[in-house]
């Protein structure tokens, strides 16, 4: 099992515990004892967002603070990393104990993947995975910053009244789920569920947009 995950990350580690670890719910360990990826991930999510911006910033020497900043958060967001996490596969190694995979556990997953490299192999052998595996994503961030559907709603529907309503949460405490809701002059338009309000309301504006006339 380890050598068949090490194969797929591109990485062989020196410390076998810790991609282990990385591959390790808290819902399992609640169970069975043992440590969790938690700190891990932890570690791995401020690695990743390092490694992008550093490699951002020598892409793009010419852009600001604002468009870079939207460009990393559509490489190192919970969807894009949990999309990679499922092509890859490295989810298939996850042990858990009960609740149901989703994408906020995926992305963490490959944070925690990270974290644990970063430990075993140093800075440089944790860039290596990142940008291998992160390397479609951040040559789509120049257009990706571009998809700001609120912004393009707003544009297209100005005139009319805008509001999107917060329709509760669901999920763990600490990875919640939020469902938001879009209406427009006072009719229910669109609804869709995201990692945080924000995410949420750019689906809803994307439905409504692709949809076609209100």
């Amino acid at each position: 099992m380890m050598k068949d995950i090490e194969t797929l990350i591109g990485y062989t580690f020196e410390n076998k515990n810790l991609l282990q670890r990385a591959l390790t719910h808290p819902s399992y360990s609640h169970i069975h004892g043992g440590e969790n990826y938690q700190r891990l991930e932890f570690l791995g999510d401020s690695i990743v967002d390092f490694i992008i911006a550093d490699e951002l910033c020598k892409d793009y020497p010419n852009f600001d603070e604002g468009k870079l900043t939207k460009m990393r958060g559509a490489i190192v967001s919970a969807t894009p990393l949990a999309g990679v996490v499922k092509d890859k596969g490295y989810d298939a190694y996850l042990k858990m104990g009960f609740g149901q995979l989703s994408d906020n556990i995926r992305s963490d997953i490959f944070e925690a993947i990270c974290g644990a490299i970063y430990l075993d192999g140093g800075i440089e052998k944790a860039r290596e995975f990142v940008v291998k595996d992160l390397s479609s994503l951040i040559a789509q961030a120049k257009d990706n910053c571009k998809k700001d559907f609120k912004s393009t709603l707003y544009e297209k529907y100005a005139g009319h009244t805008i509001d999107f309503k917060d329709n509760g949460k669901k999920g763990e405490e600490h990875q919640p789920i939020f469902t938001v809701e879009l209406y427009i002059d006072g009719n229910l338009v669109a609804s869709a569920e995201g990692e945080n309000k924000k995410t949420a309301q750019q689906k809803c504006a994307r439905q409504v947009l692709e949809n076609g006339e209100v």
